[in-house]
């Protein structure tokens, strides 16, 4: 995405330095502070963009939400500073999962999204299989004490709504019997 701002400081001719602390603070502007990932307002127009186009070429595209379970009663019984650093590990996860062509945002407290061009619906289970592979992997490699855990929705071109979709399908998970199966055992461990 070409920034405005840029263009009209090189037409105008602006200097070097002027041009690079537009570029940095255009950068912030779409960047979450905490975990470094494009933030919601990038994800609005990113997603926009790519389901127009992959509407106009007749590609697949997909998009699937990751929601971190039990955020909040980590930061409860640990802190904040715990909690972000879930959030940052889960970031961190997330993205060296993903393809160069992937786009990885967080999109709220604990919710995560991943664009996915060029993956029709059929594709989505590899992707999150291999991330929560990677997940499971990292975890059984560090000495990070709280087990992380996410939630995720996906649909997929032809929706006619990629995020209501995407969120539908994520509420009908965090509502599931699995989930608060998920929910009692943490209770039980931590009381």
């Amino acid at each position: 995405m070409i920034d405005p701002l840029q263009r009209r400081l090189e037409e105008i001719g602006a200097p070097a330095d002027v041009k690079a602390l537009a570029a940095e603070l255009a950068e912030q502007a779409l960047r979450d502070p905490l975990t470094g990932l494009y933030n919601r307002r990038f994800f609005d127009e990113a997603l926009a963009q790519n389901t127009e186009a992959a509407r106009r070429y007749e590609r697949d595209l997909s998009l699937v939400l990751f929601d971190l379970d039990l955020l909040k009663e980590l930061n409860d019984t640990a802190g904040h500073e715990a909690g972000d650093l879930a959030l940052k590990t889960f970031a961190s996860v997330l993205s060296e999962t993903v393809r160069a062509a992937d786009i990885v945002c967080r999109i709220g407290g604990d919710e995560f999204a991943v664009i996915l061009p060029e993956t029709g619906f059929s594709r989505v289970r590899n992707f999150t299989d291999r991330f929560f592979q990677c997940l499971e992997s990292y975890q059984s490699v560090c000495s990070y004490d709280w087990k992380l855990s996410a939630s995720y929705g996906a649909s997929a071109l032809p929706s006619e709504n990629l995020l209501a979709d995407a969120d539908a399908e994520l509420i009908q998970v965090k509502s599931s019997e699995r989930f608060l199966k998920k929910l009692i055992a943490y209770q039980i461990t931590h009381i």
